[in-house]
């Protein structure tokens, strides 16, 4: 089984909503460290105001288990609706990549 990351980066909606991201982004973290499987999250901003955000798991399959339980969660329609607030979806661009 090998690690696995998954490496997202999108614009805000606006750059005033960067501090806005760091709250949500905090909550994220506490939420995403009780996963089972997960190793580490980080994310950070570009000079162009991009947001990057690198989360580490133990296997895609931890990180798959994760994204089903978070779509099952009757929160997950509001929470994506807060997400979108903020982030620009549009300019998301996801990438996983398995590490060998």
């Amino acid at each position: 089984m090998s690690e696995y990351f998954v490496i997202v980066s999108f614009e805000l909606n606006s750059k005033d909503l960067l501090e806005d991201w760091k709250t949500l982004s905090k909550e994220i973290d506490e939420d995403i460290a009780q996963a089972d499987g997960f190793i580490s999250r980080d994310s950070g901003v570009d000079e162009n105001g991009r947001i990057y955000c690198l989360i580490k798991w133990q296997s895609e399959a931890h990180h798959q288990s994760f994204r089903q339980q978070l779509e099952a969660r009757e929160s997950w329609p509001k929470n994506m609706e807060r997400f979108g607030a903020i982030a620009n979806i549009s300019t998301m661009t996801p990438n996983n990549l398995e590490v060998f």
